[in-house]
């Protein structure tokens, strides 16, 4: 049995019975092994504190600690009493830990916020570093999945930040909403026991635990996966500028290392040997810190890996740089640019900045003026009825036909036949003549042109060697919904869309000198 089945099924023996918490249940597994912590929120009765024990049975012959916290809660409580002996018969003021957290595999802390501050000192340590300091003696412990609970966030201010920080997977859990798996629930017989639910062949055993921690540490994280993370490092960073200082999206250094860390596990346990971009989307349950982020959470691990998942594969911003070098060369010999001066139609505003043209000498009567809009109309129609304004502002209507306006342009009074021209001004344009280029040039620009389409060919081919990798991991995800891998496969498709726009324009470029020395 390969490692994903057997997690697989070893999940699915923790989840008996506890409906609607499958992903919770695997998420949690992943975390223990990868020796992280996480956080559940939700109102009691939700089944957080059964799944902190159903997690110990994962582990061969595991201990579990759990204890609810309160304003009076001491550290004894958690940590062990002090033992009498040691201080009496040594002068040394050490803890008896082994019935504690400090002794245990799996720790189970409910109502997390309400620890004393000595608690949260003493825990900050044994989360971050796995170290207990008892007494003179530092020790390392072996907890591997802390899970602690409440039914609210710390509260800003309380100086709970650091402890909150150390929580990696953030999650909530809610009731159960499908009617047919409450009905289950209720028709359980008996009361609730803690039956171990799991087939002894699937527990991890201490050896295990430490050669997969070890295999886990050699996980890969290709350059693609780290352009994806440093795109939505960025991204989180400017949303931040947007974002007052009560509401920002905070991820320390040492988050974005426990993130890796937690992705390379869930790397191993799907049977991989380098993270892939499904496993990103576990980001977004590490990355928030209001209720009212996680959303917008989704939303930019989502957005980078659709928009950037694969773009590190190719770098394509040299190549765009090189062409757009290549196309104002050849721009600069294949034109010859002169100038000549030409009349326009002058444009005069009323007070509210319209635009008019100045009709000139009509009829010895002074300056008169067209809308530029009836000009317009005028042009498209050929003829119709439209003011003209006097100076004195009065409107008279006169029937007109017009030729499109051309340097000489009049207006022709149709009952009249009489021309009226435009007040016009001199204005410099650019005349633009192609010119063929020399062999030498052609030459030259030929040889980059093919160096260019080789790159692109090349870019194709390593995101199609990279579909071939990826594809079969689409599907079949531990901790990722099936239904996500369109977002990566569109990412996948969005770069061989890119290139084969690139080549194309490429294409463009030599097609836009070769056409002149063909005329």
């Amino acid at each position: 049995m390969n490692i994903q089945e057997r997690i697989r099924q070893l999940a699915e023996g923790l989840s008996y019975q506890v409906y609607e918490k499958g992903k919770i249940v695997r998420l949690s597994l992943l975390s223990a092994i990868a020796g992280e912590s996480i956080f559940l929120l939700g109102p009691p009765g939700v089944a957080k504190s059964m799944i902190a024990r159903r997690l110990k049975y994962a582990f061969h012959g595991a201990k579990s600690f759990e204890y609810l916290m309160g304003k009076f809660s001491t550290p004894d409580e958690v940590f062990g009493p002090v033992s009498i002996s040691k201080l009496k018969n040594e002068d040394k003021y050490e803890r008896l830990t082994d019935s504690y957290l400090p002794g245990a595999n799996i720790v189970f802390l409910d109502e997390i916020w309400k620890a004393s501050p000595p608690i949260q000192n003493a825990l900050l340590t044994v989360l971050n570093e796995k170290i207990f300091r008892n007494g003179e003696q530092e020790f390392q412990v072996d907890i591997r999945g802390l899970i602690s609970a409440s039914n609210e966030l710390p509260l800003r201010g309380e100086g709970l930040e650091a402890l909150w920080d150390r929580f990696l997977l953030r999650l909530i859990v809610g009731n159960i909403e499908d009617e047919t798996l409450f009905n289950e629930l209720l028709s359980l017989p008996g009361k609730t026991t803690y039956v171990d639910p799991v087939e002894p062949s699937l527990k991890i055993t201490d050896e295990e635990y430490k050669d997969w921690n070890e295999q886990i540490g050699e996980i890969q994280l290709p350059v693609h996966i780290l352009g994806l993370i440093n795109h939505l490092r960025r991204s989180i960073r400017q949303r931040n500028q947007s974002s007052d200082l009560e509401h920002q999206m905070y991820v320390s250094d040492r988050r974005w290392r426990k993130i890796s860390h937690l992705l390379r596990a869930s790397a191993f346990l799907n049977g991989r040997n380098e993270v892939h971009v499904m496993d990103c989307f576990l980001i977004a349950d590490c990355i928030w810190d209001q209720i009212e982020q996680m959303e917008e959470a989704n939303a930019l691990v989502l957005g980078s890996i659709a928009n950037y998942g694969y773009h590190r594969l190719v770098n394509l911003t040299p190549l765009r740089n090189e062409l757009e070098e290549l196309r104002e060369e050849i721009a600069g010999e294949t034109r010859i640019i002169e100038e000549e001066i030409i009349p326009v139609m002058k444009v005069f505003r009323d007070r509210a900045g319209n635009p008019f043209y100045a009709l000139a000498d009509f009829w010895n009567e002074g300056t008169a003026y067209v809308r530029a809009t009836d000009y317009e109309k005028l042009q498209t129609e050929k003829k119709g009825v439209i003011p003209i304004l006097e100076d004195g502002g009065k409107q008279i209507y006169r029937v007109f036909q017009t030729v499109p306006f051309d340097y000489e342009s009049e207006f022709v009074l149709h009952h009249k036949g009489r021309k009226v021209n435009f007040v016009t001004q001199d204005e410099t344009r650019e005349v633009i003549t192609p010119k063929a280029p020399s062999d030498a040039y052609r030459k030259i620009w030929n040889s980059q042109i093919q160096l260019m389409l080789k790159h692109c060919e090349e870019g194709i081919k390593t995101v199609e060697q990279r579909k071939d990798i990826d594809q079969p991991y689409l599907s079949g995800h531990l901790f990722v919904d099936d239904g996500l891998a369109e977002h990566v496969m569109d990412s996948l498709n969005s770069i061989t869309h890119e290139l084969l726009n690139l080549k194309l324009e490429i294409e463009k470029v030599q097609h836009s000198y070769e056409s002149i020395e063909q005329n």
